[in-house]
């Protein structure tokens, strides 16, 4: 009777680990950005901003990639630009530094007609790191002597989020610029972008998938 119980114990242990690790692989979504648009509206450079997009998610959001506007083409940054996204409290919750190295380009958007093909952010992949529903979230990002954009045409948000609006520093480095507004969405100015990212479900598989081979080997032995 022992014998059986640990085997049973030893099976459910393995669903445990397996059946919602599975279940979790279908609830992320896609990697897409947060926002894009379909051709710059206005380019402009005045000194060295931190430009900062308040926004509130509608659900539970895992944040993979971090990225700035990129005007001048991969590889063509004046500037080096951090990038960052804090807490209504002020916390870093992820950064990044984006560079001339960085060479993610924007993730296709089939409602957007880019031109250049791509979109106009170049990106960091970070760790995972999840934002939740209804908190609210500042994105900062140094434009360096690189230039910005405003009232961009076909801007479009593409996760659950609602944005806010914008604020704006001269000379503030990656601070945390409050969540008080400047500007509101639809004439802001856009430097720092994020895009989702995906846990890597099918490593966690392989361990579910190894403890039920375990489990099913230990079964048989015990019923012997």
């Amino acid at each position: 009777m022992a014998k059986k119980l640990l085997a049973t114990f030893a099976f459910a242990l393995a669903l445990v680990l397996i059946v919602p690790t599975a279940a979790y692989a279908q609830i992320i979504p896609n990697t897409i950005e947060a926002w894009n648009f379909s051709t710059p509206g206005n380019n402009f450079t005045n000194g060295n901003w931190t430009f900062g997009e308040v926004f509130v998610p509608t659900q539970n959001i895992p944040v993979g990639y971090l990225g700035y506007y990129d005007a001048n083409g991969v590889g063509n940054f004046v500037s080096n630009h951090p990038v960052g996204i804090f807490d209504a409290n002020g916390n870093l919750l992820v950064s990044s530094v984006v560079t001339n190295a960085s060479n993610i380009t924007d993730f296709w958007q089939p409602a957007l007609n880019y031109n250049p093909p791509g979109g106009f952010f170049v990106y960091n992949a970070v760790p995972i790191t999840w934002l939740s529903a209804g908190q609210t979230y500042i994105i900062e990002g140094v434009s360096g002597s690189d230039p910005y954009t405003w009232n961009d045409p076909g801007f479009t948000v593409y996760l659950p989020i609602n944005i806010l609006g914008n604020n704006w520093i001269l000379n503030n480095g990656l601070n945390f610029n409050g969540i008080g507004l400047i500007n509101d969405v639809n004439d802001g100015y856009w430097g720092p972008d994020f895009a989702t990212g995906t846990p890597e479900p099918g490593s966690l598989l392989l361990v579910g998938t190894g403890a039920f081979a375990l489990a099913g080997l230990l079964r048989r032995k015990l019923s012997l």
